[in-house]
């Protein structure tokens, strides 16, 4: 972590932090914070299980955080992306002229919408794959891992409209919130 991350929040960074939240936005914390609060109730309860009376942990128990934590990850890629706090090199970027900043935010836009529409492409074809041939988990659970496959193209689909909406904003003139 940068010392930055410990300094006191900006004006921008505050203006951000108080700006309405979307429909969107709210639909997004509510998915990613269940999916993780379930995960970390399901883990919570397994450990006590184990450790007072093993014989009636669920032995399921591991499996189902690992596909409750997927889905939660995946699910925050369109709130990761509205938020533009995706991991970056933007030491050169920040030195350009706003103009070439401006281009530079639009090219990363298009490439990021490119390859999460790929993204969901393919990962809603092996989804599909994993449907037909009625792929189940090792596991006691025989879990359809179409479900499991289910959280990248979800996900990546969030992403891709999320960036659809940003290169609207942008190609509309709204322009991103970190624009000089």
């Amino acid at each position: 972590m940068s010392a930055s991350e410990f300094a006191p929040a900006t004006h921008a960074e505050q203006e951000e932090l108080a700006r309405p939240r979307t429909l969107l936005d709210r639909i997004d914390a509510v998915l990613v914070g269940g999916f993780a609060a379930a995960a970390l109730l399901l883990c919570t309860v397994n450990v006590l299980l184990r450790t007072v009376a093993p014989q009636s942990a669920f032995d399921w128990g591991d499996e189902v955080q690992v596909y409750l934590v997927v889905w939660a990850v995946c699910l925050s890629f369109g709130a990761v992306t509205a938020a533009d706090r995706h991991i970056k090199a933007d030491l050169v970027v920040d030195r350009l002229p706003t103009g070439l900043q401006r281009a530079a935010h639009l090219l990363s836009d298009l490439l990021g919408f490119g390859m999460s529409l790929l993204l969901t492409w393919y990962g809603a074809l092996v989804t599909l794959d994993g449907y037909e041939f009625g792929d189940l988990s090792t596991t006691t659970l025989r879990f359809p891992l179409w479900i499991y496959q289910l959280a990248l193209p979800v996900g990546a689909g969030l992403m891709t409209l999320r960036y659809a909406i940003r290169l609207g904003r942008t190609l509309l003139g709204a322009g991103r919130s970190d624009n000089p």
